[in-house]
């Protein structure tokens, strides 16, 4: 092992940290080896004579056994900086003198940073430190992860970062990104595991969520969504993180999964490069920022008017949806859009009308035939196209939380074609983006249902008609309802378990959520809190 790479696993071994979501431990200066020692001189990298440095500090890529990550002998070359990453790989000390940067002075500034908090630490090294500002361009970078359990602690990787998101990321207002900090999606070039997240899967794109001075909102749906659906639907992992750029502390971030298509997330078939077959997969995203988009389309609901539960009887807004895998074809395009037109139809015309359709798809298309007699249920018929416990689930989760944006934007749908896909009806899937969430516009926590009604007059001329469609139309019949209260009185003991697991998060780590002077602690407190009375009032409609 050469004398940088000793350097780096003394330090990273230095600090160990288990949390309740990452399994961390601290371990003392101390206690990692009674023979490391230590030696320097002003011309001299600080090097360590014991053999008992830990090689675990690099995370390897698919290609690159242990043995070649310690030694350097996969013999990596780097072809170019683009997005489709086109080299095999480069060891932490090649990335340290490409980027400039020295071992000695970077292991005394994370020995400083990971004495200063208890959650991991991700640092960001960007090439000639250039500033993360923009939402379109990606910067070449390396990551280091620290301050964590061993079997986590990442070394220098190569990787891409930009700016993400929307609103919250100030329509990418450059200033406003410099002066408050952004969301960022990292890039690896090749398939990492990160902090163990989502079993420690390896993918490639993973997010930095802003917490901004709301603290748990993102982290507490996730948590929410898993607990009610057990698993049986994609949801983001997470857990909060530390974030330095180019050694500047940039706040308490929520380290996340990227939704994607993706074998580890959304698990749909991928159209292979020109193919422009629709037996595939579909990640569709209902998108109110889709205006630069090439993959969408406009659902107009058939232009129909439903009645939520409250009795007001409205004609939904027409709201366009982006595809978010690959496409190939106008083709596709038309497919998933008349595959979406069809599922709201009959699933309005079997709860509106009491009319039972058929589905035949005919080569790229689908036929709807009046089918009275074949189906015993509005509930059997809509199950041809919808996976109705899917909506179930989707349903809970955005009644707790009551996200004002709910039929807006990012509310996520799969459905694949394929041979052998998992999602062969229309699936709810990925909850996401919870900034507008939790009693904003002071809606009282046993204030009656959300999700389930149209939205108000005041909030339609100040906001726009966020309603959702898909679930207003649903929950107004008897059989939903049901179904709803089934769901809820299964799992009612799992959501309180996930309001307590992430109170005790937010406790354990109070000094991380305030580091930089902002009450984020008390705010987070303050979320649950509305959270927990707003699922004791449900459990009196369900319970």
């Amino acid at each position: 092992m050469n004398d940088k790479r000793r350097i780096m696993a003394v330090v990273c071994a230095v600090v160990v940290l288990t949390s309740s979501m990452t399994a961390c431990t601290r371990t003392e200066i101390s206690d990692i080896s009674e023979s490391t020692t230590t030696t320097a001189s002003s011309s001299e990298e600080v090097t360590t004579v014991s053999e008992n440095v830990p090689s675990y500090v690099v995370t390897q890529s698919d290609s690159t056994t242990a043995t070649e990550a310690v030694t350097g002998d996969s013999g990596l070359i780097v072809d170019d900086y683009t997005e489709d990453f086109t080299y095999d790989s480069l060891t932490p000390d090649d990335l340290y003198e490409m980027y400039g940067l020295s071992r000695s002075e970077r292991s005394s500034f994370y020995s400083q940073i990971c004495e200063e908090c208890e959650l991991p630490i991700i640092s960001v090294s960007t090439e000639n430190e250039q500033e993360v500002l923009s939402l379109d361009e990606y910067v070449n970078c390396i990551v280091e992860i620290m301050n964590c359990d061993s079997e986590y602690v990442m070394d220098a990787t190569e990787a891409q970062i930009r700016v993400r998101g929307n609103a919250s990321a100030y329509y990418g207002d450059v200033d406003q990104i410099r002066a408050n900090g952004a969301p960022y999606r990292i890039k690896f070039t090749k398939k990492q595991s990160v902090l163990g997240l989502n079993d420690g899967a390896k993918c490639k794109s993973w997010v930095l969520l802003k917490t901004y001075n709301y603290g748990v909102r993102d982290h507490l749906a996730f948590t929410l969504a898993a607990a009610i659906n057990a698993g049986m639907y994609y949801v983001s992992d997470s857990t909060f993180v530390q974030v330095y750029v180019n050694e500047e502390y940039m706040g308490i971030y929520l380290l996340c999964e990227q939704t994607q298509e993706n074998e580890n997330r959304v698990a749909i078939t991928e159209a292979e490069e020109g193919y422009t077959g629709t037996d595939i997969g579909y990640l569709v995203e209902l998108d109110n920022y889709s205006s630069d988009e090439t993959w969408r389309f406009l659902l107009n609901y058939n232009n129909e008017s439903i009645t939520d539960v409250y009795g007001t009887t409205r004609v939904p807004v027409k709201y366009y949806y982006t595809v978010r895998n690959d496409l190939y074809s106008e083709e596709q395009l038309d497919f998933i859009e008349r595959y979406f037109e069809v599922c709201y139809e009959v699933a309005m015309r079997a709860i509106k009308y009491g009319e039972y359709y058929r589905v035949d798809r005919v080569d790229d298309d689908f036929t709807l035939t009046l089918a009275q007699d074949e189906f015993e249920s509005a509930y059997d018929c809509i199950s041809q196209v919808m996976d109705i416990e899917s909506f179930v689930d989707m349903y809970i989760t955005y009644e707790i939380v009551n996200d004002q944006d709910v039929g807006g934007g990012s509310f996520f749908f799969a459905v694949d074609f394929s041979e052998n896909s998992i999602y062969p009806v229309l699936t709810c899937v990925a909850p996401w983006d919870f900034s507008w969430a939790y009693g904003d516009y002071s809606s009282d926590a046993d204030g009656g249902l959300y999700a389930a009604k149209f939205k108000d007059d005041y909030f339609v001329d100040n906001w726009g008609d966020r309603s959702n469609p898909w679930l207003i139309l649903l929950y107004s019949a008897d059989w939903f309802q049901e179904l709803v209260s089934e769901k809820w009185q299964e799992r009612y003991s799992y959501i309180l378990e996930a309001l307590d697991e992430v109170t005790e998060t937010v406790e354990t780590y109070s000094d991380d959520f305030d580091k930089d002077g902002k009450s984020r602690s008390s705010s987070a407190l303050a979320t649950i809190r509305w959270t927990r009375n707003r699922v004791e009032y449900l459990n009196t409609l369900w319970g």
